[in-house]
């Protein structure tokens, strides 16, 4: 009997030193096994907080308001708070009086910056800023109060009735529109990585635009401008698509005959157009000279032959001081690109070097002008007639004396 005795005493020892800790920091609390951290805060409006209200971090309870009280010295209501012993709060957390739950009851959440120390301790200040605090129930329900005020009962009514008359006899249709709405959503599912990356691209595609707006503006200029030219030229455009499909057929003919060229063309053009290109000068003149000189041409043709006149004086030439070479030297020579024609009156001046180049080509080098030689051009120059000319003068003057004139 002893032994259990003995044994009852030691399971009942054993079973109080569990649970009478247990108990006592249900009934106190954890403050009954170590000391309170005891911080403040300095708040412009109090809030209606007193003693007692639940202190939470992270929204867990870490302690109490163990007061309030009005500090004229911080210019504004002190409130000390009891935080659980070993709590570790970052001290640049901050303090915001917020509702613990829909009845309205309040609470002090403590929000941190960083999770990392140093922490709070004893008498330390944990900051309250009156910009990081929520709107209270109160200020929100006058604030919903004066919303209401400002609506007109009559407008709502008349809301009401205006919205069951537009939903009169839709009932099928929206009962139809709910029943897809299954069909929609799994759609919409299946669909989704192709909508992702339309949206993607969609985003991009108007960063870009944004970015480059005023070359999108400048462009829907030039197209408005293309447009009116369009319009102005309807009956043109009318007319070549009336004949455009012969020409054409035309045209595919011909490209199908030679398209085996075309390769050969291109190439050749891409070294052809820099040199003509930099001389459009040169071309410039020859395309004003030659039909001119043509015409001229022509007016020396009577009937089926050409009259030719030989002019007696040209006028000054430009002479080179140069070595003339035997008759029947082939050997190579280089040519002396130095020699010029100064420009001067009457002075006829020839050659590939006087033709008009870009960047004045045509005088690089050019140090070592020509001579002028020969006799200036007269008024009137004597023409040298030609054989056939003074035969068929003579023959003239043997018919007038044969007609006795």
């Amino acid at each position: 009997m002893r032994r259990i005795v003995l044994v009852q005493v030691l399971l009942f020892a054993l079973v109080s030193a569990v649970v009478v800790p247990f108990a006592i920091n249900y009934v106190i609390g954890p403050q009954a096994f170590g000391d309170s951290i005891r911080v403040y805060s300095v708040m412009t409006d109090a809030r209606g907080l007193t003693a007692g209200t639940a202190v939470t971090y992270r929204g867990v309870s870490v302690g109490e308001v163990s007061g309030v009280r009005l500090d004229p010295d911080a210019g504004g209501a002190r409130v000390d708070y009891e935080l659980d012993p070993g709590t570790e709060i970052p001290v640049d957390s901050v303090a915001k009086v917020g509702m613990g739950t829909a009845a309205g009851i309040q609470n002090v959440d403590i929000f941190p910056n960083t999770g990392d120390g140093p922490y709070l301790q004893e008498g330390d200040e944990l900051p309250a800023p009156a910009e990081a605090q929520p709107v209270q129930m109160g200020e929100l329900m006058i604030e919903a109060s004066d919303l209401l005020d400002t609506i007109d009962p009559a407008a709502v009514r008349d809301l009401g009735t205006e919205l069951g008359a537009s939903f009169d006899g839709l009932g099928p249709s929206l009962a139809s529109m709910i029943d897809n709405g299954d069909k929609l959503v799994a759609q919409i599912d299946e669909q989704a990585p192709m909508l992702t990356s339309l949206f993607s691209r969609t985003a991009s595609l108007v960063t870009t635009m944004a970015g480059e707006s005023g070359s999108f503006v400048r462009g829907m200029g030039a197209a408005r401008n293309f447009t009116e030219q369009l319009d102005s030229n309807t009956p043109v455009l009318v007319y070549l698509a009336d004949t455009s499909p012969a020409a054409l057929d035309n045209a595919r003919t011909l490209f199908d005959r030679y398209q085996d060229t075309f390769g050969a063309l291109l190439a050749n053009l891409v070294t052809v157009t820099p040199i003509i290109a930099d001389r459009n000068q040169s071309l410039a003149s020859g395309l004003n000279d030659i039909p001119d000189a043509l015409g001229e041409l022509e007016s020396i043709v009577t009937g089926d032959r050409a009259n030719f006149v030989l002019v007696g004086t040209l006028g000054q030439v430009c002479s080179y001081d140069t070595v003339r070479r035997a008759v029947g030297d082939e050997s190579p020579t280089d040519p002396n690109l130095t020699f010029y024609c100064p420009p001067a009156p009457n002075l006829e001046q020839r050659g590939s070097r006087n033709a008009p180049r870009p960047n004045d080509l045509g005088l690089q080098n050019a140090t070592t002008p020509g001579t002028p030689i020969g006799y200036p051009p007269v008024a009137d120059p004597v023409l040298v007639p030609t054989g056939v000319e003074a035969l068929e003068y003579w023959n003239s003057l043997l018919k007038d004396l044969g007609n006795g004139q």
